[in-house]
């Protein structure tokens, strides 16, 4: 799946950020929450902001999920009881 990216709407980082699909919203995706310095605790304003998918500049590949671990089974041991 290739995720559209835009630029952020916040005129203060103008950064191209991955837009996630929205449900609830046709035509539309929500920023991706970013920070604006990378070192920074502090998201965007422009992070959770819904932008028509016709402002996409670029495509972005999904990252590919067979590198994570895998789901723990319905026989293993719980951890906590």
């Amino acid at each position: 799946m290739k995720l559209p990216r835009v630029l952020c709407p916040e005129p203060s980082c103008a950064r191209q950020v991955a837009l996630m699909p929205l449900a609830t919203r046709a035509g539309y995706g929500v920023v991706h929450d970013h920070k604006l310095h990378s070192r920074s605790l502090a998201l965007c304003p422009g992070s959770m902001t819904h932008v028509p998918l016709s402002e996409a500049t670029a495509r972005q590949d999904q990252l590919p999920l067979d590198g994570l671990p895998p789901a723990p089974s319905a026989d293993q041991e719980p951890l906590f009881d």
